[in-house]
């Protein structure tokens, strides 16, 4: 029975230190002026005009993606990272996978991290963004919702910290699209980072 107890506890020690999906939370914000953000990025009809074209590349430098039509009040940019154009049943960003990957290894160790996107918006609003699989269902295939923290390492070398929001894993290119929603965000930057993901759409409105 000791032994019993014993390995439960161990279980529930090391349950504590991972990292898992919560697709909904929220922020508390509220927004100066109701209105002040409407932006959608997504839902194209065919592949838009764009720096990001339909061959995996690796960007070093800030690509804005144009938001749709009337939009106002946010940016949705891609910060670094490998992405690229497709259309099949529907087209988004697709970004390839390293196996072996979770939520907590994606905000934590760079080579999980297929992208760095920013979401900004200029007044407090709920952020929700539309994500698959770009493959089979496995928990390496992720996307995560985000703060950052820069600092730097035990050698003095610049570091990444990212702090989850909201995130999902377990996606799958053979199941619907789904959305994690960060309700009454504050207004400010979030980063969208993931693994063997593709995003399908991001909205911001208050």
């Amino acid at each position: 029975m000791l032994k019993r107890i014993l390995a439960i506890s161990a279980a529930l020690l090391v349950g504590a230190t991972l990292t898992f999906a919560q697709t909904t939370a929220d922020g508390g914000a509220k927004a100066a002026s109701a209105g002040s953000v409407n932006a959608s990025w997504g839902n194209w009809k065919s592949i838009p005009k764009s720096k990001i074209g339909t061959d995996m590349f690796n960007f070093k430098k800030e690509v804005v993606i144009n938001a749709n039509a009337g939009s106002k009040g946010g940016k949705f940019a891609l910060e670094k990272g490998e992405t690229k154009f497709k259309s099949e049943s529907y087209t988004a960003l697709y970004h390839n996978n390293k196996g072996e990957g979770s939520i907590e290894k994606t905000c934590t160790d760079a080579r999980w991290r297929k992208a760095v996107y920013t979401i900004t918006i200029d007044d407090a609003a709920t952020i929700s963004v539309t994500v698959a699989g770009n493959g089979s269902k496995d928990p390496s295939r992720c996307a995560v919702l985000a703060t950052r923290t820069v600092g730097t390492d035990a050698s003095g070398q610049p570091s990444e910290t990212y702090t989850p929001l909201v995130s999902i894993d377990n996606l799958s290119q053979d199941e619907a699209p789904k959305t994690i929603t960060y309700k009454n965000a504050p207004k400010g930057t979030y980063y969208l980072i993931g693994n063997g993901h593709r995003i399908v759409a991001v909205e911001a409105k208050n």
